[in-house]
């Protein structure tokens, strides 16, 4: 059957405005004759463009008979929300106001179609330049359009009604007269259906969403090979738990083939994922989930594999782990010289204590929680440990560890194994304050640090220092310098992950210093959307940001109010001879804050009026003067500006001319809420800037670190190379070289 789009987009477009009761309410603009009429190049093409009559008066009623701008919009709704489509058209009315357009001329396209697609009610008004916009007014169909409302169905019935029928076999014969007797007739289409769709997406499988409508489910298929779903698949429970028993969930089958030589026939291998219910009718009630297996037709079994609600596997009962390599399971035995000490009880066999009882007891003046020795007659004592006592392939301590030396290097640790962690700390408490590892110094030296990190590789990227938070909201190095800024730490404190996180404090000048000789002193890499620098200060009058150059004084500064300020020039670089070569331009300043924009527009009989782009009236303040200029494109007697309003401006041509010519135009406009600012004095802030430098200069000159600030720590540890114990310890460090 033929479309019946056409015949609806063509009713739909062919529109009247309301009736003189809609239309009364628009006496200072619209006259109630006003209408719209379709406007076709060819008989049966759909239209692009409507003509519309109309009757054109200002916002006090007065009938306008001059060339004038004219906007014209849709709307979804008779009161607020934005236009659907709106275009500007210059209006010649005649004497008596009466004008005639064609919306959607502005452009090769017309009216767009999807304006009356789906039925529902379009609002339009009139705006004249410089006034607002006028009463809106209902558009209807006019009353043969009622008619396109028919072609969506055929007889009344829709296009779903008319399915042919498969067609009957070409005989002729006795038998074909017999085999068509005895099909049964199909059945009569349904008079109507009620399901509908506003339209669904390809390979989307589909969802009714109310019981007549069908829309796209999270549900898609790839091909013919897969399934995929937008969202959560859930596998509910078979029923609701009682006292009695509890209900598994529904379950999720893996099904492999296997093929069976005995009985030369495939024989399906299935999984099964199930969870189930633990601990049913108690005050604890939980749940494990489980792993079956049954082959053939055999129904799954458990396998007493199972995964606890902690995470915990559960294996089947007398199962053991196989194999003999490094990641097999293997039972171990304890052992212990008789004449020292007895062994009781072994957790590794079963279940039950290990108790060490020692042969003779310790005397009175040991110390507690100390290291023991024995001596030759078996008694023991507290333990003097020296720096190189500690020496053994595994040692366990339970308590606490506490080692007294005068030495230098009281503890020693070394490793040649690969990727070997020489000294590990693990605080595994998971509240309060634990550290991992702590180093602390108390002495004043320049060269002294509670916690130094060597990587004395010249190749590969070795770290000097690593640190690692998991957490999102955690820090994975904090410096600080005296007491932590409150305020900051309220801030940052469980709302962002921070790698390195540098605290001056109230005290120092600088959170975090980064120092380089000829190269990035500070390299900030993002590989998303966010910004790869972001500076806040949470002063109300606080910089945000300031480049400074010591040599010669030149800076820029970024202040409160976002104002950039640079001694220096705005200077764009623009690439010319196919990329050979980078040339600078050079940005106008000027002692006001100007806005400018510029266009193009056509001077019909010697007048135009030309709209203020909506966009740019928001950003500037067209109700102080602006500025126009002019440039005809053509030969004419010169152009002028009249009437600057808040949105448009009128152009003549000079001498009462009648040219008809397009011509340029470029608007400068003073900024919004900074309209009386100019030639604003910065010599405060530029005083700023040399008095926080005054500032840095005088605490560089306070005897802190001084000379050795850009040693490494290897030039450190040699100036106090006479304090290290033991000489091997130095000179396996005076070996590495961590740079220059």
């Amino acid at each position: 059957m033929k479309s019946p789009w056409p015949v609806v987009l063509s009713a739909v477009a062919a529109l009247l405005l309301a009736s003189s009761g809609v239309a009364a309410q628009n006496s200072a603009g619209v006259a109630a004759n006003s209408t719209i009429a379709v406007s076709s190049a060819k008989t049966g093409a759909v239209p692009s463009l409507v003509n519309y009559s109309g009757v054109l008066k200002d916002a006090a009623g007065r009938t306008v008979s001059s060339l004038t701008g004219v906007t014209f919009l849709i709307y979804k709704d008779q009161q607020g929300g934005a236009p659907l489509w709106l275009e500007t058209q210059n209006v010649t009315p005649d004497r008596l106001g009466h004008y005639t357009v064609q919306l959607g001329s502005g452009t090769s396209a017309g009216l767009p179609s999807q304006l009356f697609l789906t039925g529902d009610a379009r609002w339009l008004a009139v705006q004249i330049a410089g006034e607002a916009e006028q009463p809106r007014v209902l558009l209807v169909a006019v009353p043969y359009a009622m008619k396109a409302a028919d072609a969506e169905t055929i007889g009344g019935l829709p296009p779903s009604a008319f399915v042919l029928a498969a067609p009957a076999a070409n005989n002729t014969g006795p038998s074909a007269a017999t085999t068509s007797s005895a099909t049964p007739a199909p059945a009569p289409p349904p008079v109507t259906s009620n399901v509908t769709t506003t339209g669904g997406t390809v390979n989307a499988v589909p969802l009714f969403t109310t019981a007549t409508n069908v829309q796209n489910s999270i549900l898609t298929q790839t091909a013919a090979t897969a399934v995929n779903v937008g969202g959560k698949l859930n596998l509910p429970a078979t029923g609701t738990a009682t006292a009695t028993a509890g209900k598994d969930s529904r379950p999720e089958d893996f099904v492999a083939s296997a093929f069976n030589s005995g009985t030369a026939a495939a024989v399906a291998q299935t999984f099964q994922l199930q969870a189930e219910p633990a601990g049913n009718d108690t005050t604890a009630p939980s749940g494990t989930l489980n792993l079956l297996y049954g082959s053939g037709n055999t129904a799954p079994a458990e396998t007493g594999l199972k995964i606890s609600s902690k995470g915990l596997f559960m294996f089947a009962t007398g199962q053991t782990f196989p194999g003999t390599g490094t990641g097999s399971v293997k039972s171990v035995g304890l052992t212990a010289p008789a004449s020292d000490f007895t062994v009781s009880g072994s957790p590794v066999t079963g279940t039950g204590t290990l108790n060490f009882v020692w042969k003779v007891a310790p005397t009175s003046a040991d110390s507690v929680n100390a290291i023991v020795k024995r001596d030759g007659s078996g008694n023991f004592s507290a333990a003097t440990i020296s720096a190189s006592a500690l020496n053994a392939a595994s040692t366990s301590l339970s308590s606490f560890l506490s080692i007294n030396s005068t030495g230098v290097t009281p503890l020693y640790a070394a490793s040649n194994a690969v990727s070997a962690t020489v000294i590990e700390g693990d605080a595994s408490a998971s509240t309060g304050d634990a550290w991992g590892v702590e180093g602390v110094t108390a002495s004043s030296s320049s060269a002294a640090y509670g916690v130094i990190g060597l990587a004395s590789s010249t190749t590969g990227n070795p770290d000097g220092v690593y640190g690692q938070a998991s957490s999102p909201f955690g820090v994975g190095v904090f410096g600080e310098n005296g007491n932590a800024l409150s305020s900051v730490g309220a801030l940052f404190a469980g709302s962002y992950g921070v790698g390195t996180w540098g605290d001056g404090g109230t005290d120092a000048e600088i959170g975090v210093l980064g120092t380089t000789g000829d190269n990035f002193a500070g390299y900030f890499v993002n590989d998303g959307v966010a910004y790869s620098l972001y500076a806040q200060n949470n002063d109300a009058s606080g910089n945000l940001f300031l480049a400074y150059n010591t040599n010669n004084g030149n800076s820029c500064n970024i202040d409160s109010g976002g104002n950039l300020t640079c001694t220096g020039t705005i200077t764009p670089v623009v690439a010319t001879d196919s990329g050979k070569r980078m040339v600078a331009m050079s940005a106008i300043e000027a002692p006001q804050n100007w806005f400018e924009d510029a266009g193009e527009a056509e001077l019909v009989n010697g007048a135009a009026v030309v709209p203020l782009d909506s966009t740019y009236v928001q950003t500037v303040n067209t109700g102080t003067k602006y500025q126009v200029f002019l440039t005809p494109y053509g030969d004419c007697k010169g152009l002028y500006v009249t009437s600057r309003t808040a949105n448009s401006f009128d152009v003549h041509e000079l001498g009462g001319g009648t040219a008809s010519l397009s011509f340029g135009y470029r608007i400068m406009a003073l900024r919004k809420k900074y309209e009386n600012v100019r030639f604003a004095d910065r010599t405060q802030d530029l005083q700023k800037i040399a008095q926080g430098q005054e500032r840095m200069k005088a605490r560089r000159a306070q005897p802190r670190r001084a000379a050795e600030v850009r040693k490494s720590p290897l030039a450190i540890l040699e100036v106090t190379k006479p304090i290290l114990e033991p000489k091997k310890r130095w000179a396996r460090l005076s070996t590495r070289s961590v740079g220059q």
